[in-house]
This record gives C-alpha cells, sequence and structure tokens, in this order.
C-alpha cells in the first residue's frame, strides 16, 4: 500500500465522522419537511376536488427521493469507513532503519501510483459531472482499488445530486407545506 492509499484511508474516515453531525440535521430537516408537505398534501387531496389537489403530494413523492438515496449512501459510507481507524502517529523514541535501496523503489511505487492517479483524472468520459468522475477514478486508483477503499464504490455524482437535491428539498416543502395549509384552510 502507497502513502497516498495510507492518507486516503485516514483522511476519509476523519470527514465521514466530522460531517456525520451536519449530515444527520440535514436528512431530520428534509425528512420533516418533506413528512408534513405529505400530510398536507394528503389532507388536501382527499378534501378537495379537482387532480390540482394531490400536486402537493406528488411534489411531496417527488422531494422525498433525494432525501431517500442521500440517507441510503450516509448509511452505506458510515458502514464502510467504521472498520477504518484514524491512527495517530506518537513518537516511541525508537530508531527506525531501512535497508539500502529500498527509499528509492517506495519513492518509485508512490511516484506510479500518482501518475495512474492523474492518468485518469486526465480522462473525462462520463456524460453529467465528468470532473467528479474522473476525481473518483483518480482516487481510486490512488487508494489502491475498491478492496482497499470500498467507501469509493457508490458513484459520487448521485451522491452528490442527493445532497443538492435533499439542500433543496428543505425550502421548497416549507413553501409548499405554506401553500398547501392556506388552500387546505380555503378549501
Amino acid at each position: 500500500m502507497t502513502a497516498t492509499a495510507d492518507v486516503l484511508a485516514q483522511v476519509v474516515p476523519t470527514l465521514v465522522r466530522v460531517a456525520r453531525r451536519p449530515g444527520a440535521a440535514l436528512l431530520t430537516g428534509a425528512g420533516l419537511g418533506v413528512g408534513v408537505l405529505a400530510l398536507l398534501g394528503l389532507g388536501l387531496g382527499v378534501t378537495a376536488t379537482g387532480a390540482w389537489a394531490w400536486v402537493p403530494l406528488g411534489l411531496a413523492a417527488v422531494l422525498a427521493v433525494p432525501v431517500v438515496v442521500l440517507a441510503v449512501r450516509r448509511e452505506r459510507l458510515q458502514a464502510q469507513t467504521a472498520d477504518l481507524q484514524v491512527h495517530r502517529t506518537v513518537g516511541t523514541g525508537e530508531l527506525v532503519v531501512h535497508e539500502p535501496g529500498t527509499a528509492g523503489r517506495d519513492l518509485r511505487a508512490e511516484m506510479d501510483a500518482l501518475d495512474a492517479a492523474a492518468a485518469e483524472n486526465a480522462l473525462r468520459t462520463a456524460r453529467f459531472l465528468p470532473r467528479v468522475e474522473a476525481a473518483q477514478r483518480a482516487a481510486l486508483v490512488a487508494a489502491g482499488g475498491p478492496v482497499h477503499a470500498p467507501y469509493l464504490r457508490d458513484d459520487l455524482r448521485v451522491t452528490l445530486l442527493a445532497l443538492v437535491g435533499t439542500a433543496a428539498a428543505i425550502p421548497l416543502s416549507v413553501l409548499a407545506s405554506v401553500g398547501t395549509a392556506v388552500a387546505l384552510l380555503l378549501s
């Protein structure tokens, strides 16, 4: 395993732990907003007449998709990084002796891994978000493949779009809930 793979194995669990509470808050806020909209939409659909009365419930269903996708991806990421430990380097006062000639081989392996990652990053073949896809492939190569980095198996573009959709679901569901509540009171 190269030093780059070691760094990725330490940085990713740290980022997952740092983002745990904000991610939970985002999912809770979006889930509550979409849930309230769904309840109000169901109430409006049952009491009002016309096909337009079911629009808020349909909107709640559409807004629930990125929230559910992000929740599933978040749980999967936490499960995949749970066994990765954050390693701290603590000096023991011991002397480490390297064999002559091994430093050059280690440096060459590291440079080869970085060159392969840079080559993967240069290929942008995806239709949407090609830079994100190329960066994920490069990180996967730098980490030593999916065996060493199982947290990079899921398509990062889907997770990123689910994150944006979840963040957008909060204000959209609040606005739609207010409009649905007003329509429910007037019907």
